[in-house]
């Protein structure tokens, strides 16, 4: 009688533990079958400015089970554009969206109506938005007009506080968004008192190189300013396709940038972290989705000023390098 007392015991215990086991499978399944998507439209998505931003994403995405999505995009994408691709997404079962909007003004209704149908994070630039009362949307970005003011500060540091009898060309970017606005006045605030001349300021999105050599051709500057990574791409390649050597400074993310230091052909470059942009967009989606009723925060990321004698330090490299583990 004890002997199939025992025997009944022993097998409730394995029918428990097999159930147990069941169940967390059939959870566990259900988690894998219905992660968080999240979908990213920046601009040119293919581009290798997005290389530290990418990294950030995809490491954030495998820490915490999200399914990520960077949607291919070009150049100049409009506002309209970017709205019809975020519905799809949406209407693709996106849960979250991450967008750099190609303009800054005139999104209110866009941004209001995204982020009334998925989580939202803005990266790059803040947009028009009314206050957001309960907190659905947040913009993960670096202090863009103190960037612009680390731009000037380099500059000065390098050449001499009293730039009298030098003169400065500004790549300034697309105008439209508020990071290029931002950086430009920074810029503009810190470099005034320097006696610099500024001769002349481009802010095109296309055939940016063509854009310099003209500038360049009419009215010669010493020192080229590039307030983002793409402009900064440009000049140097303007740069060496003409055999110049002009004085470079600018705000940069790409390995192109990067080797462009090494070859000191860029003085001095700000590099925004973006590899924890990245992943801090994926972790405020993730957060807002497990807690709907927690506000999402806005957020300031650091950044770091590179040049050829600090390029290998360790934690530059880890800015400059991540690595998705």
């Amino acid at each position: 009688m004890k002997g199939r007392n025992l025997f009944i015991m022993i097998v409730s215990a394995l029918l428990i533990v097999m159930l147990t086991a069941s169940t967390s499978a059939l959870i566990l399944s259900g988690i894998a079958e219905n992660p968080t998507r999240v979908c990213v439209v920046v601009e040119d998505s293919g581009s290798g400015r997005w290389t530290s931003f990418t990294a950030g994403l995809e490491q954030a995405a495998k820490d915490m089970g999200v399914k990520l999505t960077v949607l291919p995009t070009t150049r100049n994408q409009t506002l309209s554009q970017q709205y019809a691709q975020m519905n799809e997404a949406i209407s693709d079962g996106a849960d979250g969206i991450i967008l750099q909007a190609c303009g800054s003004s005139k999104t209110e209704n866009m941004i209001s109506d995204i982020s009334s149908k998925a989580v939202l994070v803005l990266i790059d630039g803040e947009v028009d938005t009314d206050v957001d009362v309960e907190g659905k949307s947040a913009c993960i970005e670096p202090d863009n007009l103190e960037i612009g003011r680390a731009l000037a500060n380099e500059v000065r540091t390098a050449l001499g506080n009293d730039l009298t009898g030098y003169s400065i060309g500004i790549v300034a970017g697309n105008q439209r968004r508020s990071s290029n606005i931002q950086r430009l006045n920074g810029f503009m605030e810190n470099i005034e008192s320097s006696g610099a001349e500024i001769l002349w300021m481009d802010n095109s999105r296309i055939n940016t190189v063509d854009k310099i050599r003209t500038a360049q051709t009419e009215r010669t500057a010493d020192i080229l300013v590039a307030l983002d990574n793409d402009g900064l791409e440009s000049v140097c390649e303007y740069v060496l396709q003409d055999e110049l050597s002009p004085y470079i400074f600018g705000e940069g993310t790409s390995i192109k940038n990067v080797s462009y230091i090494d070859d000191g052909l860029i003085n001095s470059m700000v590099v925004p972290n973006e590899y924890y942009m990245g992943y801090q967009s994926i972790a405020a989606i993730a957060e807002r989705m497990d807690n709907r009723l927690t506000p999402m925060q806005n957020e300031m990321i650091s950044y770091r000023i590179v040049n050829r004698d600090n390029l290998f330090d360790e934690s530059n490299q880890r800015v400059l390098f991540p690595v998705v583990e």
